[in-house]
């Protein structure tokens, strides 16, 4: 894993912003994900709110998981598991990625800055590589 501790913080501190100023509830990350890939959307389940809490909690533990590598390799080869047998695959992750930022862009505003929206995109690159691995692997 290549990401600095300063990177690492950073992610860490706009995550617990983010979940901090997000209602309980709320759909915009996946509204904006489906207006981006509207094909998406038969992917989940209908309770998008719920579902919206369930990823901003996944996000947290993958996220804390950042300075342990041991455990964030052992996360990601459960979620990747799971996602496998959704369906889930390499070209799905840009369209999250988007929606993901622009979620960050429009809760925070000016508190998301280039310097954090930087840590996270490399982070993304190296969650959504670590997430295709197992894929990749197992149809070898």
């Amino acid at each position: 894993m290549s990401l600095d501790h300063e990177s690492i913080a950073l992610i860490q501190y706009s995550l617990e912003k983010l979940r901090a100023e997000l209602p309980t509830g709320d759909t915009r990350f996946y509204d904006r994900l489906f207006q981006i890939n509207p094909e998406m959307r038969g992917m989940f389940r209908d309770d998008i709110a719920g579902q919206g809490m369930r990823f901003m909690s996944t996000l947290a533990v993958i996220t804390d998981a950042l300075t342990t590598p041991n455990v964030f390799h052992d996360e990601i080869t459960r979620l990747a598991e799971g996602h496998r047998a959704m369906g889930v695959k390499a070209a799905h992750f840009a369209p999250l990625g988007d929606a993901l930022f622009d979620t960050f862009r429009d809760v925070l505003g000016t508190d998301f800055t280039a310097k954090i929206e930087e840590a996270w995109r490399e982070a993304f690159v190296i969650i959504a590589a670590r997430m295709m691995e197992p894929a990749e692997t197992a149809g070898r």
